[in-house]
This record gives C-alpha cells, structure tokens and sequence, in this order.
C-alpha cells in the first residue's frame, strides 16, 4: 500500500480564515488526536497477527497514513489558531488515553472479528471526513479531508480483502460477524474521542 499523497500537495496558500467555521475547527482538532494515535493500533494489530507477516506490514503503512492524517488536521488547525500546539495537545493525549497495544489475541474473539470491526471504523472514518468536505467552505480543509475520505475508503479495501482470508480459515458465523459489526458501531470509538476532543480543544 503505497502513500497517494504527502503534505506537500495541499494547497496551504489557499488557505482563507474567513471561511472557518469555529464549530467545525474543534472537531478538526480532536480528530487530529486520534488520527495521531494509530501507531499503537498498528503495534496492536501486529501482535494479534503476529505470523502474518504481509499484513503486519500493511497495517503500519496503514498506520503511518493515518498518522499523516493527524499531522495534517494538526497543521490546518495551528493556521486557524497559532496558539494551538499540536505536538503539545497530542502529547498530552497519549498521557491521558492509551490502548492496550501488549494483546496477543484480537479483543473481538478472532481475527475475523478484528477485521470486521476495523472495516466498520474505516467506512465510518470515510464517511465523516466526506461530511466535513461537504459542510466546510474553507478550501485547504476541503482538500484534507477529501483525501483523508479516499483513503479511508482505500483503508476499508486493505481490511475487507485480509478479513475473506481469515473467514476462509476461521469460518465465522453470519450471525457473529453482525454482532461485532453492530458492537463497534456502538463503541463509537468510546473514551478516546471524549479524551481527544478535551484535549485539543483546552
């Protein structure tokens, strides 16, 4: 999985502070947070699938593009407020709110479970961050999340192929896989975006 972009093809010069919406810049930088954090979901991944060698490498490739999603927001966000110091608030968050990234086994019950749930944050994450594009007329914002939306979506691809791999060997029931699918929409990703919007937004 290769990086279809860097920080260098935003159009920071286009960036308008008139047409920031005040509302819209809190979520941004909450979302920086967690975007940030997905190392440690990429150390966790990589023990649950410890004998997976492709796809401990696909979830840190994966991980280090969400982590330059979080880099991203961060700096939109500092162009928006100078006083707002991303390296600062994050650090702050991972002091606060951590995963437990030692788990030997996928906290869902199997493998399958685990890339189901990880299908379901990814079509979320696509959504979201198309939903912001749609109600944010500030262009650089625009941008961003347009792509963060792509590839998330791209992310979705990545898990769904690995997940009919696992289901080939672990044959999880239709009825189990709603189950966890239905769970992590429930979980909303729980304390850490709480954590992550009281961080960045002090």
């Amino acid at each position: 999985m290769s990086r279809l972009w860097t920080l260098d093809d935003i159009p920071w010069e286009q960036f308008d502070p008139a047409r920031v919406d005040p509302d819209i810049a809190k979520i941004v930088r909450a979302a920086a947070m967690v975007e940030s954090n997905a190392r440690d979901y990429a150390a966790y991944l990589c023990n649950v699938f410890s004998d997976d060698p492709d796809f401990r490498q696909a979830a840190q490739e994966w991980a280090e593009e969400e982590v330059q999603h979080g880099v991203a927001l961060g700096r939109w966000a500092t162009m928006v407020d100078p006083t707002f110091d991303y390296d600062e608030r994050f650090a702050d968050f991972r002091a606060s709110f951590q995963i437990q990234v030692d788990a030997n086994q996928s906290i869902r019950g199997s493998r399958s479970g685990e890339l189901i749930a990880r299908c379901m944050v990814e079509v979320g994450t696509s959504s979201y961050y198309t939903a912001i594009a749609d109600a944010t007329d500030e262009p650089v914002l625009k941008e961003i999340c347009r792509r963060i939306a792509t590839d998330e979506w791209r992310h979705y691809g990545l898990f769904y192929r690995n997940l009919h791999r696992y289901l080939e060997r672990e044959r999880l029931s239709p009825p189990r896989r709603i189950w966890v699918a239905l769970n992590r929409i429930l979980e909303s990703e729980d304390d850490e975006l709480a954590y992550a919007y009281h961080t960045a937004n002090l």
